[in-house]
């Protein structure tokens, strides 16, 4: 009898002889599930709390799994994963507690800013994430699991993986902070605080946006669209029962206050920060701006004290600065003084943190914002023992969940396409699985949603994957909402749909929603066609800031000649629109001097300048093509030192220059340069995926792959390259 009882309960729970315990969902599954992936002590310490948090989503129709052993790698966790997508339809999972972190190298094209030099200690140089559970196209190689965090595990993204994120399911890592608090308590309590929102009817009709300084606030005409275009995509926000605040840095000399009652706000549903962060902090505002002689002096010598702070265990180095303070400004140490005493450090101190949120603020804090968004670099770090993210969801406020970056990340991407999803109903994973790079995460439940705004368009119980493309097509026409329109050309761009992309040359044409049209941009630019070369010329004419300031920077890695008048124009035309004037320059060094002054020559002749000759000057004075041409004449020297042309080779991810082009396939090619640099220059050449001058790269790669007597490592790079290139 006892045995016939045990077997019924192994059945009932799904215990294995092993440690790994299954609790599989009550409901049937037909269109998709889900899995909650929990490390054995979580699930034991909190195993209340998980049954109610797999109830609380079978209420909401989504069949849950929980899965819970002592994982011993990424591998192992990821084997389930598959193997319930493949048997299971599983759409997404929540990564609970301890689950192993996969710090990802050589794939750093896959981010949107983050080029550190792999040579540096490999926990600083590695990107943590979680697209090694998510994406099932990315393929690894396993380096090794670091010897003092035993649940980091090192990898390089193969050779011969896709080399380009498509997330097959969407993910959310769970995962408690060091505050102070038992992590098993906070877990519980976490799980507890999202069953109950899970539960509310909550409409998505309360946002606030903050821009901090240094961001793309320096432009007013780079600020100014997010209102539009939220309009076209969350039009709830402004309706008479909705609010929509868009703060700036400058508004206030300290805006931290005002931003801390926002986030109190019980009625807040999203908030978007695009400002710059570490894992500790967010940085809300810099010194404030004043007309003030005596505060000119005060917040100078304020800044100067912390510059000496910084160097004040490297005498020498504070030395020169004293130096060069002195012989540029006229400034002597006496500007410096105090930066060692005790009373004026703390009160240094104090006017700092008042510019920004930092952990030790959180708990008091206890943000209410039901979902942030953290447009900015490092707040997610889950490497961390504590993170701004992780310290928002964790908190005893409602803040269910956040999407941030676990490293640097770009200022110029666009950070809000697709958000009507949320707004219709999508759960907040849905949304975050059609944009994801591969630094960003959501931290916190990925089935939270908001109730749908319109019962016409509810993306609550759609699984967008089974439509059809005949649906999908129709949801592409003008008459549809803004969001569905993108969501249905991002599917059928997933697809592989034939026609892709002249239809979505066509909709950039045609659509009256700039949001739409920036999809068709971005979808093309991954095409990386004909089309996206066409497209490119009316973009740097678009009415929506961001179009034109990725067509311009796009323009300038692409490198066609044609395109020299469109970007020597775009300045002439937009003066005051600084970002616009910054991706100007920019991109215009990648091309040839005397190229750019040929074409500069015409166009400042028919400008409306009245000191032609003078703007025309100024303009290539800041475009400071030197660098980029020594740079050229660097790598093909045979005199200039190891240092200096691996230093160059680095600079071409971030500087495309195109002329260099020929001169790197010279070298690559070279069987008497040392193997590192040629490896070095061959990494870097895999960012030139838009030059026109691709062909040649890719060809000289299968030249070095098919030649069994070249370094396999030399191969293998090549190998990495033309992949790149070709995806």
């Amino acid at each position: 009898m006892r045995k016939s009882i045990f077997v019924l309960l192994l059945a009932l729970y799904g215990l294995s002889i092993k440690a790994q315990q299954v609790l599989n969902p009550h409901l049937r599954i037909r269109r998709s599930s889900f899995a909650i992936i929990v490390d054995k002590q979580s699930f034991d310490m909190c195993r209340k709390q998980l049954l109610d948090y797999q109830q609380a989503l079978e209420d909401e129709g989504l069949p849950t799994f929980i899965i819970a052993d002592q994982w011993k790698s990424p591998e192992s966790v990821k084997e389930q994963i598959i193997r319930l997508y493949k048997k299971d339809k599983l759409e997404g999972v929540a990564l609970v507690g301890d689950i192993p972190i996969a710090l990802i190298r050589k794939a750093q094209h896959l981010t949107s800013a983050f080029k550190m030099d792999e040579k540096a200690p490999m926990i600083e140089s590695s990107v943590p994430s979680d697209r090694f559970y998510d994406d099932f196209g990315l393929k690894f190689d396993f380096i090794k699991q670091d010897s003092t965090h035993n649940d980091f595990f090192y990898y390089n993204l193969s050779a011969t993986s896709i080399q380009y994120i498509d997330c097959n399911i969407y993910s959310g890592r769970i995962k408690p902070v060091k505050n102070g608090e038992n992590p098993y308590v906070q877990l519980g309590d976490y799980l507890e605080k999202i069953v109950r929102l899970h539960k509310q009817q909550n409409k998505l009709n309360q946002f606030v946006s903050y821009t901090g300084e240094g961001s793309f606030s320096n432009s007013l005409t780079a600020w100014t669209p997010e209102a539009f275009n939220l309009r076209e995509q969350l039009p709830q926000v402004f309706d008479a029962d909705g609010r929509a605040a868009f703060y700036r840095y400058d508004m206030w000399s300290y805006p931290k206050s005002e931003i801390i009652s926002q986030l109190k706000r019980n009625d807040l549903d999203l908030i978007i920060f695009h400002s710059h962060g570490m894992p500790y902090r967010q940085y809300l505002s810099a010194i404030p701006e004043t007309n003030s002689f005596e505060n000119h002096i005060f917040y100078m010598k304020e800044s100067l004290r912390e510059l000496a702070r910084r160097y004040s265990k490297r005498p020498e180095e504070l030395r020169n600065y004293y130096k060069l303070y002195a012989e540029k400004y006229g400034i002597d140490s006496t500007w410096f003084a105090g930066y060692d005493n005790k009373r004026i450090t703390q009160k240094d101190s104090v006017n700092d943190i008042k510019r920004g949120i930092v952990l030790e603020d959180i708990p008091s804090i206890r943000p209410n914002v039901r979902f942030a968004i953290f447009d900015a670099c490092y707040n997610g770090d889950f490497r961390e023992e504590n993170s701004i993210a992780g310290s928002y969801v964790f908190s005893k406020g409602d803040c269910a969940a956040a999407y941030a970056n676990s490293v640097n990340v770009l200022q110029d991407k666009q950070s809000e396409e697709l958000l009507g999803m949320l707004g219709s109903g999508a759960r907040i994973g849905q949304w975050a699985q059609e944009i994801n790079i591969l630094e960003s995460h959501i931290i916190g439940d990925p089935t939270f949603r908001f109730t749908s705004s319109d019962k016409a368009l509810d993306l609550s119980d759609m699984r967008i994957g089974d439509l059809s493309t005949g649906k999908l097509l129709r949801w592409t026409q003008k008459d549809r909402p803004c969001a569905l329109q993108s969501l249905a050309l991002h599917e059928l761009y997933r697809r592989g749909y034939k026609h892709i992309s002249d239809l979505l040359l066509k909709k950039y044409r045609t659509a009256s929603y700039a949001m739409v049209r920036y999809t068709c941009f971005n979808l093309l630019e991954k095409k990386n066609d004909a089309n996206f070369q066409t497209i490119l010329k009316p973009a740097v004419k678009d009415p929506y800031e961001f179009i034109r300031r990725i067509a311009i920077d796009r323009m300038g890695k692409t490198g066609l000649p044609e395109y020299l008048p469109y970007l020597i124009n775009a300045y002439i035309d937009e003066p005051l629109s600084a970002r616009i004037v910054f991706n100007v320059q920019s991109a215009a060094k990648l091309y040839p001097k005397e190229e750019v002054k040929a074409v500069a020559d015409s166009c400042f002749a028919h400008s409306y300048f009245r000191n032609k000759k003078t703007e025309e000057n100024k303009f290539m004075e800041k475009t400071s093509f030197d660098m980029l041409q020594e740079m050229d004449s660097v790598l093909t020297s045979k005199t200039a030192s190891m240092n200096k042309k691996n230093f160059y080779a680095g600079v071409l991810k971030n500087m495309t220059y195109h002329p260099a082009v020929a001169g790197c396939i010279r070298l690559i090619m070279d069987d008497g340069q040392p193997l590192n640099l040629r490896i070095n220059v061959l990494q870097s050449l895999a960012w030139f995926r838009l030059s026109y001058k691709k062909e040649l790269i890719t060809k000289a790669c299968l030249l070095i792959m098919h030649n069994e007597s070249n370094d396999s490592l030399l191969r293998e790079e090549a190998t990495r390259t033309y992949n790149r290139l070709i995806d």
